[in-house]
């Protein structure tokens, strides 16, 4: 355990706390009786937590650890003097404990993660996040800042999730410059009940240039192995001729429909690609026809038109 006083001074507008356990832990820590500004990073034998004090002067610190019980108990406290606020040091409200991928992610189903650290830095506010995921498992996953309006498409719509055999991929586009939680959560299909969050990234981005826009909305059946890769924004431009590619499973005709339809073609590599007119609609669809037999198309991407 470091430091293995009771009294902490910040340095540069930061605390750093290790502690070593003898067995994998589940900690937290509370900041002025609060879960916020704070990094805390689950070790295999223990735990490294940095603090970041939002306001000068003193603060309560607790450590809570939990080991085979249903509860935490406290195990430590520090009373941290700041005399520097590190305005680069913010945090998301919405970043919760812990940050990064564990030995606790792992035991939820989620290893091999692409990105083992648990902060990413992107110059461009575009990242792709990866992981092996256990047989039974699904996963959600969505992104938090503290700019601009929250609403559940903001949080979703940003990410986009490509499920293979066993594995996940999340693309990932900044609406803008800045600081994001990037939240990953579980659960058991054969279970019922909600998502479990296990773990997030903290995505960084100083960029001010950056403003991507929403991926498309995928449908249920937006289907394993699929993956799309152009038009990658949500929103496309009205009056234009917009081309399509994708690579998509099991099926047996794939088109554009917009004013009217467009169909998309299967060429040599597997990808079905085609084009299409956003000239008098507001919306597009991506649909796709399951059996040759039959002829009900499906839903399984929405894009947005431009106004003109």
């Amino acid at each position: 355990m470091s430091p293995d006083t009771d009294f902490l001074p910040t340095v540069n507008g930061k605390a750093t706390v290790t502690i070593e356990s003898c067995a994998p832990t589940l900690f937290m820590f509370m900041l002025n009786g609060k879960q916020e500004h704070g990094l805390l990073s689950l070790k295999k034998n223990g735990m490294k937590l940095e603090v970041y004090p939002p306001t000068m002067g003193t603060h309560k610190l607790q450590i809570f650890a939990k080991g085979n019980s249903e509860i935490y108990s406290s195990v430590l406290e520090y009373t941290l003097k700041c005399n520097f606020v590190d305005l680069s040091g913010r945090l998301p409200a919405e970043l919760h404990q812990p940050v990064g991928p564990s030995w606790f992610s792992e035991q939820m189903g989620i290893t091999k993660p692409s990105h083992p650290d648990p902060i990413i830095h992107t110059s461009d506010g575009r990242c792709s996040v990866s992981f092996g995921v256990e047989e039974g498992i699904s996963v959600l996953a969505s992104l938090h800042g503290d700019d601009g309006p929250v609403t559940e498409e903001t949080q979703l719509r940003y990410i986009f999730q490509l499920n293979r055999e066993k594995r996940t991929e999340l693309k990932v586009q900044l609406p803008h410059a800045g600081k994001f939680a990037l939240k990953i959560f579980v659960k058991k299909r054969q279970e019922q009940g909600n998502f479990v969050f296990v773990f997030n990234y903290l995505l960084c981005c100083a960029n001010t240039k950056v403003n991507w826009p929403m991926f498309p909305e995928s449908f249920g059946n937006w289907g394993q192995g699929n993956e799309l890769l152009e038009p990658l924004s949500g929103v496309l431009p009205a009056n234009r001729n917009v081309p399509f590619k994708l690579k998509l499973h099991g099926i047996a005709k794939a088109l554009v429909k917009g004013q009217d339809t467009w169909p998309l073609t299967l060429n040599p590599e597997g990808y079905w690609e085609g084009s299409c007119s956003t000239t008098g609609c507001q919306e597009v669809y991506v649909m796709v026809l399951e059996n040759a037999n039959h002829n009900f198309y499906s839903y399984i991407l929405k894009y947005k038109v431009n106004d003109q």
